[in-house]
């Protein structure tokens, strides 16, 4: 599949520390790209230097073939962002607002208000279209930054943490459009905290760590990491004995005593292991009361991949 992003050992410093060490991430074109990390792991830097609003000290960035270095006007025309929060003139109406960035954008006066109306439709906001941003939700204007950001139709949309202090609702919201956004052809990058919303909608997803990125990949592959299942087996009698015996089973990738008598089994194995596991625990004296099987999620994946 084709490359819509592209950076090559991006490094950017702030004071005396460097924020982004070394990065080289990969977004492929159509694709939803999650993009996850804790506070300070350099998420919100990245997206800045992709969308032109900050220089790395370092690195190299290939847009749709195009270099940041060479061709950041091109580059910065394509690109929809949607930042953390976004400021708006609070006297001017949605339409208004979105008419006087679209003229910013050099779209002529008639075309900035056919898309208006049609963007604002598109996010659900066309009842609103008249009302004062100044009287907006915090949802409003999350949904309005979109409709902003989709201005032209860009060919990629970059969102940094777009469901932060919405409720439920606007969480939904905001999900299904980056959903029809990307039905429609657009490449999406999406920073979050939340790693439920991000497996829910995400095709790919890149891990950052302390300004490095750890991993990248299809979420299926990253959510296997280096297992593709955990199997929980509740075990009376539980000894350190059958606990070095599991771990030293072909396909175990790693074990996690999590109660006294609860231990979870990471295994990497095509076929079912649990018979197996369970006549081991047995025959060694162990007496199995629970025993399940669960796919990685995200968060597993996460935390695995940040705790080393």
């Amino acid at each position: 599949m084709t490359t819509a992003i592209s950076t090559k050992n991006l490094y950017k410093k702030y004071e005396a520390r460097y924020v982004l060490k070394d990065l080289s991430l990969n977004v492929e074109k159509g694709s939803i790209y999650g993009f996850l990390g804790q506070n300070g792991a350099g998420k919100t830097t990245t997206i800045k230097i992709l969308s032109g609003l900050s220089i790395p000290d370092e690195g190299q960035i290939i847009i749709e073939n195009m270099d940041m270095h060479m061709e950041a006007d091109k580059i910065k025309s394509i690109i929809g962002l949607v930042p953390q929060d976004s400021d708006f003139y609070n006297e001017r109406t949605a339409l208004s607002q979105m008419n006087y960035f679209a003229r910013l954008k050099g779209l002529s006066k008639s075309e900035a208000k056919e898309q208006s109306e049609i963007l604002l439709e598109r996010v659900g906001l066309e009842n609103e279209m008249t009302k004062k941003v100044g009287s907006f939700s915090h949802g409003m204007k999350k949904r309005l930054s979109i409709a902003q950001a989709l201005l032209d139709n860009p060919k990629i949309l970059i969102l940094d943490e777009p469901t932060n202090g919405l409720d439920p609702v606007g969480v939904r919201q905001v999900k299904q459009i980056i959903r029809e956004c990307n039905d429609n052809g657009i490449t999406i990058l999406v920073s979050s905290h939340n790693l439920l919303e991000l497996q829910e909608i995400c095709t790919h997803v890149g891990i950052l760590k302390s300004g490095r990125l750890i991993t990248e990949g299809a979420i299926g592959d990253i959510r296997q990491l280096e297992s593709n299942g955990v199997i929980t087996v509740g075990i009376y009698n539980m000894s350190p004995e059958i606990v070095s015996l599991v771990e030293n089973m072909e396909y175990v990738v790693d074990t996690r005593l999590k109660e006294k008598n609860i231990l979870e089994i990471y295994v990497n194995s095509k076929t079912d292991v649990k018979p197996e596991i369970n006549k081991l625990i047995v025959d060694n004296g162990g007496q199995v009361f629970k025993l399940i099987e669960n796919s990685l999620s995200l968060e597993d994946a996460y935390l695995s991949a940040t705790e080393t």
